[in-house]
């Protein structure tokens, strides 16, 4: 009978032992999801406008947001000063969860270049287009009107004017003569 002791009190260590495991497993599981929860239980925010607004001020808004700020490029942009933002991604208004990247493009303002326009006054429209490439510019509009002196197919003005000049823009438009009336 001394055998059927041992076994018995073998099968009560073990449901004993496997119990205070269980518990153990169990316990650990409750604590890890009440520690966890408060961890990953981000609170949301709305994002707010940072478009127009100077760099510094932008990051100052989305950190007072609880966001982060992630500059995604900069472009040339003719109504939006340097350093300034022209466009956020998401867009305001949206509600995240706060220490989200909000994307910005940054103003890296008007793009002015020095460029030498010929003078094309009084040269025929192939000879004019024919410059225009040679000094790697492009033709803009081409308006005809009748004039009494200038020959048909003939420049007659031109915008810009001709020499070195600051501008945004490559374009050169030309008034060309009908012929006269």
């Amino acid at each position: 009978m001394d055998w059927i002791g041992k076994i018995l009190r073998f099968i009560f260590k073990s449901f004993l032992t496997t119990g205070f495991i269980i518990f153990v497993i169990g316990a650990g599981a409750l604590s890890a999801f009440l520690v966890f929860q408060n961890i990953f239980d981000v609170s949301d925010t709305v994002i707010p406008s940072v478009v127009g607004d100077e760099l510094n001020v932008a990051q100052e808004k989305l950190y007072n947001a609880g966001l982060k700020i992630y500059v995604s490029g900069e472009e040339f942009d003719e109504r939006i000063s340097q350093n300034k933002i022209i466009a956020q991604d998401p867009v305001s208004g949206v509600q995240v969860k706060k220490n989200r990247e909000i994307y910005v493009i940054v103003s890296k303002g008007s793009k002015v270049m020095t460029i030498k326009i010929p003078d094309l006054r009084n040269k025929e429209i192939k000879e004019a287009t024919t410059l225009i490439e040679e000094y790697d510019l492009t033709l803009g509009r081409i308006t005809y009107t009748n004039h009494f002196s200038v020959l048909k197919d003939v420049v007659i003005a031109q915008t810009p004017v001709p020499g070195n000049i600051n501008t945004n823009s490559k374009d050169v438009n030309l008034l060309v003569s009908k012929g006269p009336y």
